[in-house]
């Protein structure tokens, strides 16, 4: 009995091993890809949908900028939006756009001056499907907003 627990357990330990070696591989991969996408945006800034290559696979990365002063949780569940409206039009989804501007001016009775409030109200409604992507990384611009990177590996979406 003492011979089988220590067998099973040995090969317990060389699984252990090996299953940590292959994560390993995966995430120095992925860190990889990842610092040379935040170079390539640090290098020239950019907002949109970018198709980059590496010598296996080919990526769709969008950059997504949000306010940087808004809470963590409201910054994430924005800039998920914003990335699944920008995917959805790049990829060919119906896009239509209404907008209205509503300009208000009020006249002071005791100072004969006018002051004109105006408003842009801008509706968009947009149909298509996104799969989720993954956010790669959060860059802080000089202006105080914060980019998000998402990736999506673009065999994977066939």
């Amino acid at each position: 009995m003492n011979y089988l627990s220590r067998f099973l357990l040995g090969v317990l330990a060389v699984c252990a091993f090996a299953l940590n070696l292959q994560a390993q591989g995966y995430n120095q991969n992925n860190v990889a890809l990842t610092n040379f996408i935040v170079r390539m945006y640090n290098n020239a800034p950019f907002e949109g949908v970018k198709i980059i290559q590496d010598y296996d696979n080919t990526y769709l990365l969008s950059a997504v900028r949000v306010d940087g002063s808004q809470p963590e949780s409201a910054a994430n569940r924005i800039a998920q939006v914003k990335n699944n409206r920008q995917m959805s039009q790049y990829i060919g989804g119906l896009v239509e756009i209404d907008s209205k501007t509503i300009i208000k001016t009020t006249e002071n009775s005791g100072s004969k001056l006018a002051t004109s409030e105006i408003t842009d109200i801008i509706k968009e409604h947009s149909i298509g499907f996104t799969k989720m992507m993954e956010i790669v990384a959060t860059v802080d611009t000089p202006d105080g907003q914060k980019c998000y990177l998402f990736l999506r590996n673009i065999n994977e979406m066939q």
